[in-house]
């Protein structure tokens, strides 16, 4: 009886170990199912304002002012939305990449708040919905790219 009872044990204790996992991936997932749910807007128009300035300071340089690209990428319009349908890429994956890599000529230089207020203009400049939620770092992941605003697809 004991090995049985040893056995018995060692199932519960992999269905709570399995169960405790499963928690631990739900919860995250809810917690920004439950951030994202609001509907309200991916930034405000103060903050997409503000990425403007510092946008024409440090990237209009490569991506021209009206952020159709240069030396540097389109960041709006059609090459822009071709870009997102081909790449799938997500809004966290964009932020990230401009924190790590941009400018080009001093790789994350910038203050972090920085780089979300220039995301946010670059949003605003696709006709992303503003709202009366700033964008950040923790809400980012919540802005859907694709659709892209006035696809046809």
């Amino acid at each position: 009886m004991p090995r049985r009872f040893a056995l018995r044990s060692s199932r519960v204790l992999l269905c709570r170990a399995l169960l405790g996992a499963a928690c631990a991936l739900a919860l995250p997932a809810a917690a920004s199912a439950a951030a994202c749910a609001s509907g309200q807007g991916d930034y405000t128009v103060a903050q997409a304002g503000a990425g403007k300035t510092l946008f024409m300071t440090h990237c209009a340089a490569c991506h021209k002012a009206d952020l159709r690209g240069n030396s540097g990428p389109a960041l709006a319009g059609p090459d822009f939305d071709s870009y997102l349908h081909f790449s799938k890429i997500s809004a966290q994956q964009i932020l990230d990449f401009m924190k790590t890599q941009m400018p080009y000529q001093a790789p994350g230089s910038l203050p972090a708040d920085d780089y979300t207020k220039i995301f946010a203009f670059i949003l605003q400049t696709n006709g992303y919905k503003s709202g009366d939620q700033q964008l950040t770092p923790a809400n980012v992941a919540c802005v859907a790219m694709l659709p892209y605003p006035g696809d046809k697809h």
